[in-house]
């Protein structure tokens, strides 16, 4: 694993026959530009936008994954696409992905296997929860300040209705903020993890463990999530 103070890239070797990188190895995540990895979150030459990018294992030669260990945690993703459901899971031996049958969901139809040891780059980036945003203003917030406006309409009135109004107001302005922290602060992070014959983009907003548990098995130092 790098230390700090060591570079975190070493430039792959130019020797006649050596199998060419796939494109988005080192490249943005957002437009495609190429990138140059490194420990900190960078800013897109092309597109201006942040995103992290980590040499693996398959790349750098000072990079070394995780002893393989078969009791080690499995980390499960699910998420929906339109009418299917994609999954990406954490493996002992390395990152699984693919699509779950349209029925139940629960079967794979296709499914993608990348070894620890052959990741050859891992990009992060974030990006705003646009539906959150939207549902935060659209419903808890107006239902939070007329409730609030009617509590202090009738509270002189009627205590008891007040308090009640007041209590359903506070608890739909809780509910805004934490739909705008989830969509502004948390947002929707992808990480693109590149194999050498293979790639997935993971969503794993839903899971505070699979960021870092995903670094540490590829041996990876933990970049901060832009």
């Amino acid at each position: 694993m790098n230390q700090p103070g060591q570079p975190m890239f070493h430039p792959p070797s130019n020797a006649p026959g050596a199998a060419p990188l796939p494109p988005q190895t080192l490249a943005c995540p957002w437009c495609g530009c190429p990138a140059v990895p490194g420990p900190a979150v960078q800013a897109c030459q092309g597109c201006r936008r942040r995103f992290t990018l980590s040499a693996g294992p398959a790349l750098d030669g000072s990079v070394v994954p995780a002893p393989f260990h078969p009791a080690a945690m499995r980390i499960a993703l699910r998420w929906s696409i339109v009418v299917t459901y994609r999954f990406a899971t954490l493996e002992p031996p390395g990152i699984h992905s693919g699509t779950l049958d349209p029925v139940v969901g629960i079967a794979p139809v296709d499914q993608t296997s990348i070894a620890y040891g052959d990741v050859l780059s891992i990009a992060v980036w974030r990006k705003l929860a646009v539906v959150d945003c939207i549902i935060a203003a659209l419903v808890p917030t107006p239902i939070a300040l007329l409730t609030l406006y009617v509590a202090i309409s009738v509270v002189a009135k009627s205590p008891g209705a007040g308090a009640v109004f007041a209590a359903i107001g506070l608890l739909m302005g809780l509910l805004a903020v934490w739909l705008f922290r989830r969509g502004i602060v948390i947002g929707r992070r992808q990480a693109r993890i590149v194999g050498r014959w293979a790639s997935t983009t993971v969503p794993f907003e839903t899971s505070a463990a699979f960021h870092d548990e995903l670094f540490r098995r590829c041996g990876i130092a933990r970049p901060p999530i832009p």
